[in-house]
């Protein structure tokens, strides 16, 4: 199941839209109710990828039974009202600079804020499931059932996320025998976890992985977001949490087997300077484009790549690690056993992109977070992952 989005005027507009409806249907309608309206099909427009997406989104709901419908309507309107606390909530935080958590008791608007993050979290999750495993959780009885065939599921993951020799020993066991191992295991690997994260709490230092990463986040950065990451200094769960968007936009990628590190229009390779030449002349980017990510790896070579593409989308220069003989030697043990794990589809895709920089180190940063690998030199630190605000120890393995 998917967070439900739509409201139900959202709704209404959607499937006014979808049968062909005049615009004249509003002709009773208040004026400002019809602005409503026509600003809200406006900004649904303005992406036509997305339009044709909730049309056909919308097709889908009207085909279901008037029961489902209204089951759905139901929990959106649910949701709805949850959102609508939390959101007022939150607002009152920032005026008053106080947390929602300080706050005595815990009210709706807390709640809403834990179900919402419930909710996005199992959407990203279920994503990730094949069709087999998401057409045996439609089947199973609710809510019991389906809750074992979550259960289920996980643990299957979490097999198959051990190390080969582990898993072997588990599946020479039988289900009651192999039951009791899983147990025993998963509570060994959160006191090994736990233990290492209140350690570090307590020594109030980065580990070396953690410090590296952060080091190489901020030479990504512009000098506007190195001010604001140094006002956090010492502000350990809102530094991370910075660090960790910065990360999100400016992902770390390896450098090319040659350990070229491309920084400045010196750097380019001939044929690549051309090309930019060439689309300067024609006016197709300006030049602040291109200094202002300057000396920052890999933002510069990113930058270059993504003008080059605007005119010519099958531009593909090698600036980066993009096969898997290309990665350092530590990463490559890791992404051995990444693609162990992967599905059929997940193989095809990534096979696909081989040899495309960012593409390929991009797809397996996404993989590697689906099957929650730490892929060294691109993955975000599971020190760093732990404290996040909001968030306990992950169970990482």
């Amino acid at each position: 199941m998917r967070l439900i989005k739509l409201s139900a005027i959202f709704l209404m507009l959607v499937g006014l839209v979808a049968l062909g409806m005049p615009r004249g249907i509003f002709a009773d309608a208040r004026d400002e109710q019809e602005q409503k309206y026509q600003s809200i099909l406006k900004k649904l427009k303005a992406s036509q990828e997305h339009y044709n997406q909730l049309l056909k989104n919308y097709e889908s709901f009207q085909a279901l039974p008037q029961e489902k419908q209204k089951s759905l309507k139901d929990l959106d309107d649910a949701i709805h009202q949850l959102t609508k606390s939390y959101d007022s909530i939150q607002a009152i935080g920032r005026e008053k600079q106080i947390l929602p958590k300080k706050m005595e008791g815990k009210s709706d608007a807390q709640e809403a804020g834990r179900l919402l993050e419930v909710f996005q979290r199992f959407g990203d999750w279920y994503e990730t499931l094949n069709q087999a495993e998401k057409e045996n959780l439609g089947k199973a009885s609710y809510p019991d059932g389906r809750i074992e065939e979550i259960k289920r599921i996980l643990t299957s993951q979490w097999m198959m996320r051990l190390p080969k020799a582990d898993l072997d020993g588990l599946l020479k066991l039988d289900e009651k025998m192999r039951a009791a191992q899983i147990v025993k295991m998963k509570k060994e690997e959160q006191l090994r976890i736990a233990q290492s994260f209140d350690k570090k709490k307590k020594v109030g230092l980065y580990s070396e992985d953690s410090q590296k990463f952060i080091t190489q986040v901020k030479q990504q950065l512009s000098g506007e977001q190195l001010e604001k990451i140094g006002k956090l200094e010492g502000k350990k769960g809102a530094f991370v949490k910075m660090i960790m968007d910065f990360a999100e936009d400016n992902p770390l990628l390896p450098l090319n087997k040659m350990g070229t590190k491309y920084l400045t229009m010196k750097d380019l390779p001939p044929e690549v300077s051309a090309q930019l030449k060439i689309l300067k002349q024609a006016g197709a980017y300006k030049q602040s484009e291109i200094t202002k990510v300057e000396k920052r790896w890999p933002a510069f070579a990113r930058a270059v790549t993504e003008i080059i593409r605007r005119s010519d989308p099958t531009f593909n220069y090698e600036f980066g690690a993009c096969k898997l003989e290309d990665f350092p030697e530590d990463a490559r043990v890791v992404l051995d056993e990444l693609v162990q794990m992967l599905q059929e589809d997940e193989i095809v895709k990534l096979q696909s992109l081989e040899g495309k920089w960012p593409d390929y180190p991009l797809m397996i940063r996404d993989l590697a977070r689906v099957h929650l690998v730490i892929v060294p030199g691109i993955s975000i630190p599971p020190e760093l992952l732990q404290l996040k605000p909001g968030k306990g120890p992950m169970m990482l393995r």
